[in-house]
Parts: structure tokens; C-alpha cells; sequence
């Protein structure tokens, strides 16, 4: 391994680019004054004193008695294993913190997850996007009066990770043909000409297109409705083209 591999080792390692070049110099030399070590190190006088601090501080460098002071590196053994086992400490002390993350974020999407709003994008991409997300709330099932967004990949992928988590989903669409894919998984699908694009997750939450999809547009409009008196009327819309 090259002179310069092993200090960008230690900058992997923890070490600031001064920290890496007195260490490795220091390692190579055995034992040296702070002199001879911003020489070799390439590192300014000013600072050698204080990186010499912080490796000490470290134990990764040893203090030599007498006049001047000399300085000599830790094993190199026990340099690696101090400097993988903080790394071990920062990363388990990381991993905590984002599992704290995870649940405060969490909680606070099931608050947003009940909010009630009309919201606009200018792709129909990403409208099926964001209509996926929501989807994947469902625990028990998911209707849907299907027509334009069942083309796009994302949101067939939902489609069958739902199923996947035994997730009942019923869709009526204008050519059930186009869906034998999402047949094969498990998905319902009935024939019905309904002019809706319109998803009702665990009879509770409606997301509903207000735009025309089928005709492009600047923007595009949808609606997320939590317990909305809509969602009936269309529950008992979707069960009438279903019997026929």
C-alpha cells in the first residue's frame, strides 16, 4: 500500500489530512521531535503542537520524557483496532439515532396522513407516484375505479406489494384486458366504462383525480379525502358495476 493510500486510510478512519500525515510519518520514523515531524509530515509548525494534542489525546501517540519532547507512535495494531472500534461507537451511536428518526418521522406522517387536502402536480407521473404512497396505507383492501394511472409502473408495483401483503383490491376498468398482468397477482378486476380515476384505501380514505387525465395538461389536480360523506355514494357506485 502506497504513502498516500494509507494516510486517506486514515481520514477514512476518523483522522483529519494533518492527523493522517504526522501519524503515518511518525509510524515510519518510530520516535521524533515536533520539528522534525512538521518537516517530514509536511505539516505547518503552527500546527504540529496541537495535532500532537489530539493524537495524544487519542492514545494513538506517545509523549517521550525529556528536553525537547519526543513523541512516538502506539503499536500499530492497537492504532487500527482504537480507530475501527470509535468508528464501531460512531456508527452504532448513528444507527440509534436513526431509529429514533424513523419513529418521530413516522408519527408524524400518521398526524399528515389524516389531513384532508387538494393538492396539484405538473406530471401525471408523479401523480401516480404519489397516488402509490398512499395506497400503501391499505391494511385490509382497496377499490378502485381505475382507468388512466394503472399504465404506469409505479403504481402496478404497488399494486402487487399490496397483494403481496394479502391486501384485497378490486379494480373496475374500461379494458381489463390491459390489467392481466396485475390479474396474475391476485388483483380483482372487473370490465366497467366509469370516466373516474378514484381509490378508496380500507373503505375510510378516497384519493381522487379532478383532472381529466385521459388530455394532457399543464397540471394536474387530486384530492386526498379521509372519511369524506363522498366515499359512501362512490362505495355503493363501485359495488353496483361491480354485481353487473
Amino acid at each position: 500500500m502506497q504513502n498516500e493510500e494509507i494516510i486517506r486510510l486514515f481520514q477514512r478512519l476518523g483522522l483529519t489530512e494533518y492527523e493522517s500525515k504526522t501519524l503515518n510519518a511518525l509510524i515510519k520514523v518510530k520516535e521524533a521531535k515536533a520539528p522534525e515531524l512538521s518537516r517530514l509530515a509536511e505539516v505547518p509548525k503552527t500546527r504540529v503542537y496541537d495535532v500532537l494534542e489530539k493524537l495524544m489525546e487519542r492514545n494513538l501517540v506517545i509523549e517521550m520524557q525529556g528536553r525537547p519532547k519526543r513523541y512516538r507512535a502506539n503499536e500499530i495494531e492497537k492504532i487500527f483496532d482504537m480507530l475501527i472500534d470509535e468508528r464501531r461507537k460512531e456508527l452504532n451511536e448513528l444507527a440509534q439515532a436513526v431509529e429514533k428518526a424513523k419513529k418521530v418521522i413516522q408519527a408524524n406522517k400518521i398526524e399528515d396522513a389524516k389531513v384532508s387536502r387538494v393538492l396539484r402536480v405538473k406530471d401525471i407521473h408523479d401523480l401516480a407516484k404519489i397516488i402509490a404512497q398512499e395506497l400503501q396505507t391499505a391494511k385490509d383492501s382497496v377499490i378502485g375505479f381505475a382507468e388512466i394511472l394503472p399504465k404506469h409502473t409505479t403504481l402496478r408495483r404497488a399494486f402487487q406489494e399490496l397483494k403481496a401483503k394479502n391486501v384485497d383490491i378490486k379494480l373496475l376498468h374500461p379494458k381489463a384486458d390491459e390489467l392481466a398482468e396485475l390479474a396474475k397477482h391476485g388483483v380483482d378486476i372487473k370490465k366497467a366504462d366509469h370516466g373516474l380515476e378514484a381509490y378508496i384505501v380500507d373503505g375510510k380514505k378516497l384519493i381522487i383525480s379532478l383532472s381529466d387525465l385521459k388530455k394532457e395538461q399543464g397540471e394536474y389536480s387530486f384530492a386526498i379525502w379521509h372519511g369524506a360523506p363522498i366515499i359512501e355514494p362512490l362505495k355503493r357506485h363501485f359495488e353496483q358495476h361491480w354485481s353487473k
